[in-house]
């Protein structure tokens, strides 16, 4: 009897090895800390909002395509948030860094309102990630106890090359999302300084 349970235990551990899924692996937007680069810090308050995403994206899974027609969920490769979190705590990060490392920048303003509408967030595995955004900006300033504000809209575009699997992909995104850090930055402060920036 002791042999016919020790051999029944033997086989329900075999079964349930062999029906172990795959592992579920997470990703973020949020790069890691460049400890290449002096610490930064700005004392501007900066307020993301992520107001437009398109419905196919608000998921938890990341999403491919695998094809002229044929977009393609992804079970086992996830976002650690919901996008729209990952790309709104992307965005303020990158831009928060880049206001702190730039002289002068304290004074030109002192709260960052951006909203983002993103149009596009796309990939396909081993080639490319893509993303269109438009983003519209609040800068207010405080002058001898006088309060005033400017609004600027732009538009964003880029597309990133990658070469490997889904870590290539998200690392791809955390590019753009740099990228689209740089663009509004350069932006705002030649708007702050009174100089007429163009989005492009």
């Amino acid at each position: 009897m002791n042999g016919y349970l020790r051999f029944a235990l033997a086989w329900l551990v075999s079964v349930g090895v062999g029906c172990t899924s795959a592992p579920v692996r997470y990703y973020t937007l949020t790069p890691p800390p460049d400890r290449t680069l002096p610490a930064s810090e700005t004392t501007v308050a900066i307020d993301v909002r992520v107001v437009h995403i398109p419905l196919q994206l608000n998921r938890s899974q990341l999403m491919v395509r695998a094809g002229p027609t044929e977009l393609t969920l992804l079970e086992n490769e996830r976002w650690a948030s919901p996008v729209n979190d990952e790309i709104k705590d992307a965005v303020r990060l990158e831009v928060q860094r880049r206001l702190g490392r730039m002289s002068g920048s304290r004074s030109a303003f002192t709260k960052l309102t951006l909203d983002i509408d993103v149009r596009q967030l796309e990939a396909e595995l081993g080639r490319y990630a893509m993303l269109e955004a438009s983003w519209s900006a609040i800068l207010s300033s405080t002058d001898q106890g006088s309060t005033g504000a400017r609004t600027t809209t732009c538009s964003f575009q880029t597309e990133e090359m990658i070469h490997s699997g889904y870590a290539g992909i998200v690392e791809g995104y955390q590019r753009e999302i740099a990228a689209l850090a740089d663009r509004i930055v350069a932006v705002l402060t030649n708007t702050a300084s009174g100089i007429d920036a163009s989005c492009h």
